[in-house]
């Protein structure tokens, strides 16, 4: 938003957990309230300081987030979501029995907007989204997904959580959508699976699936 430099900014708070794998934080702002706040804030007077080997690591962590591989690592998984997210609207798209499976109606599977790594696909019902998770997981696929039920989220917007990473690969989000696919459908005609059908539809044309 370039909300940085605005004039009314009265400070910026950056923590050092999760992409940074440390603990910890620092308050940037002017000389007059970073005087104050060491002087009258009180979570800062009574606690501890970082110790050395905490600084150290923040700092190498800093290095490694800001390297050239790691840009090249988050150009290669951002093109990832791109692509997913490509993949499963013309997947689920397809016509099957005069309609197709995507909507955003209610009742209807649709992708959340999103450029995250992090990607929800909607399929309504708690029964229905945790049978897909399943059959992603262990039935017909590897793939670690994880269904995210209502009343968590709101009753007929239960989702189905993807993570994708940078060491994933086309091929694997191919696999995914294509298993993704196949369990949606069984699900939506009510048909009961079958070994022979799992062996041919996985076999067929489909690597073997990792994890996501």
């Amino acid at each position: 938003l370039n909300l940085e430099s605005h004039p009314s900014l009265l400070c910026g708070v950056f923590t050092f957990g999760k992409a940074a794998g440390c603990h910890g934080a620092v308050i940037c702002g002017s000389h007059t309230l970073i005087t104050y706040l060491i002087n009258y804030a009180r979570p800062f007077i009574y606690s501890t300081s970082l110790p050395p080997h905490a600084l150290h690591c923040i700092s190498c962590a800093y290095d490694t987030l800001t390297s050239p591989q790691e840009e090249e690592r988050r150009h290669r998984v951002f093109d990832l979501v791109h692509y997913f997210r490509s993949r499963i609207r013309e997947t689920l798209s397809k016509e099957e029995n005069g309609s197709s499976m995507m909507g955003s109606s209610s009742g209807r599977i649709y992708l959340i907007e999103s450029p995250s790594p992090i990607q929800a696909l909607v399929v309504p019902g708690n029964d229905a989204c945790i049978a897909t998770c399943r059959d992603l997981t262990t039935r017909i696929g590897k793939f670690k997904v994880f269904p995210i039920r209502s009343p968590t989220v709101p009753k007929g917007q239960e989702r189905i959580r993807i993570i994708l990473h940078a060491h994933n690969t086309r091929a694997q989000v191919d696999s995914l959508v294509s298993l993704l696919y196949q369990s949606l459908l069984n699900q939506q005609s009510n048909n009961p699976y079958n070994s022979k059908s799992n062996n041919n539809s996985v076999t067929q044309g489909i690597i073997p699936p990792s994890r996501l």
